[in-house]
């Protein structure tokens, strides 16, 4: 099922939060560092990095 959410201005950085209940669901915890990898144009793919 597709999650929606909306970009927000935080600073001068452009935020999209994740559910928590996703977060729970993929062991994303605060601090743990994400990868965001560029696909084709308006699109990517999200992952945790393993420690």
């Amino acid at each position: 099922m597709p999650l929606t959410r909306k970009a927000r201005i935080v600073g001068s950085s452009l935020v999209v939060t994740i559910p928590s209940q996703l977060a729970k669901a993929h062991d994303i915890n605060d601090g743990d560092e994400i990868e965001i990898i560029p696909t084709v144009k308006g699109e990517f793919t999200i992952r945790k990095l393993r420690k």
